[in-house]
Order: structure tokens, then C-alpha cells, then sequence
């Protein structure tokens, strides 16, 4: 069993490091090893997400592309991106309280589906990830 208040906690680390979402071409399947997007189409640019607690075990996390971004794309994948502390670092973030520890950018979700698109310069788009903690 989990407590209520580490699912809470948990919850709440997430909505905090998950900060980015990005779009790409790539279709397949997706595994739990995979480190990035198939196709990335926003290649130095990410759009910044905006996190929101339905309850204290639910974030939604929302990320808007503008078409000018997406433009003659056809997009097949979404992905989640944070800075999470690395492995070996997770003593030190929970020891010190401070951001002393190093952190890489990680994919911490992605989604792949039927094509959307191709996109003009006037549309946008906006995708909602649920995620719970349960």
C-alpha cells in the first residue's frame, strides 16, 4: 500500500520538474526505454507546459503549439520533458533541500497516435496530459 500523502507528494514532484513538452513525426510503438521523441520536430525549442492539480493525486499538464511552430508538419507523438535528478543524485537532493544536485532532461512521457496535420501558420493546437499518481 501507498499512503495518500506519498501519492500526494509524488504528485506534486512531478507537476514541479515536468516542465516542457515537445511534438514530433515519429509514429511506432513507444517503450519505457526510450529517451526522446522518435522525430522531434521542435529541435532546440520546446514549449513550456502549464501544470495544474485537478486533486491531490491528479496533475494536468498542458502544452499549446503555435501552427508558425508546426507549419507543413504532420505530427504522430507527444513527449513530456523535465530535469530530474540523476540516479546517483537523489540522496543529495533529498539530504540538502537546495539544488545542488545535478539534473539531466529527461522524457518522462510519451504518446504516439494517428497523424494530425499538416498544420498552417493560423492554427494552433493544445494536447492535456492527465497523469495520477495511484
Amino acid at each position: 500500500m501507498i499512503t495518500d500523502e506519498l501519492k500526494k507528494n509524488v504528485a506534486l514532484y512531478l507537476k514541479e520538474v515536468v516542465k516542457y513538452g515537445n511534438v514530433g513525426n515519429g509514429g511506432n510503438s513507444t517503450s519505457p526505454a526510450s529517451t526522446s521523441l522518435d522525430v522531434p520536430i521542435l529541435s532546440n525549442t520546446t514549449v513550456q507546459t502549464v501544470n495544474s492539480e485537478s486533486d491531490d493525486t491528479t496533475i494536468d499538464f498542458k502544452a499549446t503549439f503555435s501552427g508558425s511552430q508546426l507549419q507543413g508538419n504532420t505530427i504522430r507523438e507527444f513527449g513530456l520533458f523535465g530535469n530530474f535528478a540523476r540516479d546517483d543524485q537523489i540522496d543529495e537532493m533529498v539530504d540538502s533541500g537546495t539544488a545542488s544536485y545535478t539534473t539531466d532532461e529527461e522524457m518522462a512521457v510519451r504518446v504516439n497516435f494517428e497523424g494530425i496535420g499538416p498544420f498552417t501558420a493560423s492554427e494552433q493546437i493544445e494536447f492535456i496530459f492527465i497523469m495520477e499518481v495511484e
